[in-house]
């Protein structure tokens, strides 16, 4: 008898291992087409899993993607915060809802960008909106064009209003030249950046240099930027998980440390023709679930974002 009919005929006859058997083979099934995610990236879509998977288009679309790799991180993480996912649900729901606030109903013709996109649905989120005044462009440095064919497949009416890029967000040189060709008229234009899950990766005067070269590119220009606060700013009880959580991101990604903010830092990066609305995790809580259970207080929470807006003088 050869080792897989013996193993078969055990499997056969074992309750226990007949059922463990047929998950593993569920599991294999689940992924055999599906597009492998990196770890760090993986972690974040199981987070946001129970969200997405309440949305038709965002859901088939996580279907799509093997995840698997992310599931020790998620594990581990699990254990020092089990409610971590209403940290990042409430932060895709309301950078969602801030983005159509920000499309508005006018015809202007408008660029949304989403920097560091990464396998972030966002544009799936907001396909309804796609027409030819409103376009999306997601930027990142790798994995792009497997995902525009996952759109096209998904949503090939509203594909073509979805343009996908690789490029290094902190080279921006090569950023504003990848802009530019999706921006024609600059005038006429409205330009809404989105940075999430971003900031805490690139260094300040990197991100000096990527304000300053989108602030230089267009004179209608919003920008959510969606950033980790100093401890300082945490309330000392709940300090301990963002702790935990970003310095083992941190060695994890061989970081030389995380970026943080504070409102003032963030309005200090900003030209004065800005006006700034600022967000946190208490605000963002109630806007998707009408209460404050897990972010009774501004101080309860270590993310938060800053929506700055900058019109022309003439429109």
């Amino acid at each position: 008898m050869g080792i897989t009919q013996f193993f078969y005929r055990r499997i056969i006859f074992n309750p226990a291992l007949k059922i463990r058997y047929r998950k593993v083979l569920v599991t294999m099934n689940e992924h055999e087409n599906s597009y492998p995610v990196s770890d760090t990236a993986a972690l974040v879509m199981l987070w946001a899993r129970g969200y997405y998977e309440t949305m038709p288009l965002a859901g088939t679309y996580l279907s799509k993607l093997d995840l698997s790799h992310g599931r020790p991180l998620l594990e581990h993480y699990d254990r020092i915060c089990p409610w971590y996912p209403e940290v990042i649900i409430n932060r895709k729901h309301f950078i969602k809802n801030m983005v159509e606030e920000l499309i508005g109903t006018d015809e202007k013709r408008t660029v949304i960008v989403n920097l560091g996109a990464g396998f972030s649905p966002l544009a799936l989120e907001l396909s309804s909106r796609f027409c030819d005044p409103v376009r999306f462009i997601e930027i990142d440095r790798s994995n792009m064009s497997q995902k525009h064919l996952l759109y096209s497949q998904l949503v090939p009416d509203r594909c073509r209003f979805i343009t996908s890029l690789e490029s290094d967000i902190a080279d921006t040189g090569c950023l504003i030249k990848a802009l530019k060709t999706e921006i024609s008229e600059p005038s006429r234009t409205r330009l809404i950046v989105v940075m999430e899950g971003l900031t805490y990766y690139i260094e300040r005067p990197a991100m000096e240099r990527v304000l300053k070269s989108l602030s230089d590119l267009i004179p209608d220009l919003s920008i959510v930027f969606e950033h980790l606060k100093p401890c300082g700013l945490i309330r000392e009880e709940r300090r301990s998980i963002p702790y935990r959580i970003f310095s083992h991101v941190r060695d994890y990604t061989a970081l030389d440390r995380m970026t943080t903010y504070s409102e003032a830092e963030i309005r200090a990066l900003l030209e004065p023709a800005f006006s700034c609305r600022y967000y946190d995790m208490d605000k963002m809580e109630m806007r998707r679930t009408g209460s404050c259970r897990y972010f009774p207080t501004p101080d309860a929470g270590w993310l938060s974002c800053a929506v700055a807006v900058r019109k022309p003088v003439m429109e």
